[in-house]
């Protein structure tokens, strides 16, 4: 067994049995009969580039780093050979890289792709409501993203759906439910049947618990194989009174500030949604006054992470919102730049989201 980064003398030719070169948990190539390797360590002062291990019982023929420029000084034949295998090994190389290059261009290709299609699953345009400054801002730490956010309004409730959610794990798989998770909440509020007031509720309570119970119950059972869940926020906002029925299924909680501090922290009301068949989810209502700023969201801002490995917290998220920055219209802006000056550098992990509906003071009108 030969190790990365080991110094070596010698080179070896596979004479029986076959080797396996590999880096890490990558395979590089499996050398049979005739083939050679740690001809760098040989030739040159550097250590050695990757790691080879038998894969079956093999004998290999050892040339010392001496041995190999003694012949090479003494043979013109053998030197010949040696020159004309390194470079049959470095033409494989540059074709192997060639091609590694294509196909991640290719897969760039349809990442880009997905990304644009992503992008059309978040709100294209915010709705406009006379009193109300919606925002929403989405920084995917990669290509495609897991977090999301919505609003949009329902003419037959006469309120605006205000979403915020996030897919565990990262990447394509995450992105891919993403949209499926975002779709059921939109289409099963928009357009699904409305259903019968419990005793001691409204039209309002029923609809939110139903999107969500119904979101969830198709996750949890059509695609339980996949163990993929989301913590989500969902609230039904009446723009005249300020009302905000919602549920929250496992997310963060929402924040209703002023510009003295904030006032309210909306926490869970049940578990997040696709892990549990039948889970059932409390419905909180609130009151967003005039001056007040409703703030939501994800946990790639509070965990976003400088040099130094320390984290943003959600002291310095809420000492944003105590500062008064909630009554500023681009105040999701300054907070992206807060985080993005406090990370630096450094690579993020996490998606970030954020919403904020700021509710204009001495305003109280309908919905457009």
């Amino acid at each position: 067994m030969f190790v990365k980064g080991e110094l070596g003398s010698a080179m070896y030719v596979v004479v029986e049995g076959c080797v396996r070169v590999h880096i890490g948990d990558v395979v590089i190539a499996r050398l049979e009969r005739g083939q050679v390797f740690g001809e760098v360590a040989a030739l040159s002062a550097e250590s050695r580039t990757a790691s080879v291990i038998a894969e079956r019982d093999s004998e290999l023929l050892k040339l010392e780093h001496e041995a190999i420029f003694s012949i090479v000084a003494s043979k013109a034949d053998v030197a010949k050979s040696i020159i004309e295998a390194l470079c049959r090994r470095e033409t494989q190389i540059i074709g192997e890289k060639f091609e590694r290059i294509l196909k991640a261009r290719v897969l760039e290709r349809e990442l880009d792709i997905g990304q644009r299609i992503q992008l059309s699953f978040l709100p294209g345009r915010i709705p406009e409501l006379d009193g109300w400054q919606l925002q929403g801002m989405l920084k995917p730490a990669r290509k495609v993203a897991g977090d999301f956010f919505d609003y949009f309004y329902i003419p037959r409730l006469q309120c605006l759906g205000i979403v915020i959610g996030d897919v565990c794990d990262k990447g394509v798989g995450a992105a891919l439910f993403m949209a499926l998770f975002r779709s059921l909440i939109r289409s099963g509020a928009l357009h699904g049947p409305l259903p019968e007031p419990v005793a001691g509720s409204d039209v309002a309570t029923s609809t939110v618990r139903h999107t969500i119970r119904s979101t969830n119950e198709y996750i949890a059972t059509t695609h339980a194989d996949s163990s993929m869940f989301a913590s989500v926020f969902f609230g039904l906002l009446a723009p005249d009174t300020g009302t905000l029925t919602y549920v929250n299924a496992g997310h963060e909680p929402l924040l209703v500030a002023d510009a003295s501090g904030i006032r309210l922290e909306l926490p869970p009301t049940g578990p997040v949604i696709g892990l549990f068949e039948g889970a059932e989810y409390g419905v909180g209502r609130i009151t967003v006054w005039p001056g007040e700023f409703l703030f939501g969201y994800t946990d790639g801002a509070t965990d976003a992470q400088n040099g130094a490995g320390e984290a943003f917290s959600e002291q310095r998220l809420f000492a944003l919102l105590r500062d008064g920055a909630a009554a500023d219209p681009g105040s999701l802006q300054r907070f992206f730049l807060t985080i993005d000056e406090f990370v630096g550098g450094v690579d993020r992990y996490d998606d970030i989201t954020m919403i904020g509906a700021f509710r204009q003071p001495g305003v109280v009108s309908p919905a457009v």
